[in-house]
């Protein structure tokens, strides 16, 4: 008799226990997905620098630079900031920048602004 009044009382400290751990393992998801999609923005933005580059190394004018970096990476959309840098005629620096996409409601600090990458390449 003894057993089962002294099982009963503790029911509720396991739900109590259970949703202060639940909250800690959905903000883990949920930075885990954040993680996840900035690094995939990271990508789309690094490869989008390293193909403009590529075009304008080969003598490509600003505008089809620009246009070459937003094809590149079509899921960055309007949102990318494309920067050319000429440095003479020896080699072109190309800077992408994209505001980070928030999926989850993390706190701002938590994740950066912006992803940037920039590639040179000495001009052919």
């Amino acid at each position: 008799m003894r057993n089962q009044a002294s099982a009963g009382g503790d029911t509720g400290a396991s739900a109590v226990e259970f949703a202060l751990v639940l909250m800690l393992l959905i903000l883990l998801l949920f930075g885990i997905m954040q993680y996840g999609y900035t690094f995939f923005e990271y990508i789309q933005v690094a490869h989008s620098a390293r193909e403009a580059v590529r075009w304008g190394a080969l003598g490509a004018t600003d505008a089809e630079i620009r246009t070459r970096a937003a094809a590149a990476a079509p899921e960055l959309g309007a949102d990318a900031t494309i920067s050319i840098v000429r440095t003479g005629v020896e080699s072109i620096a190309v800077t992408v920048e994209h505001p980070v996409t928030m999926l989850t409601p993390l706190p701002q600090f938590a994740v950066p602004a912006s992803v940037r990458s920039t590639a040179v390449q000495r001009v052919e």
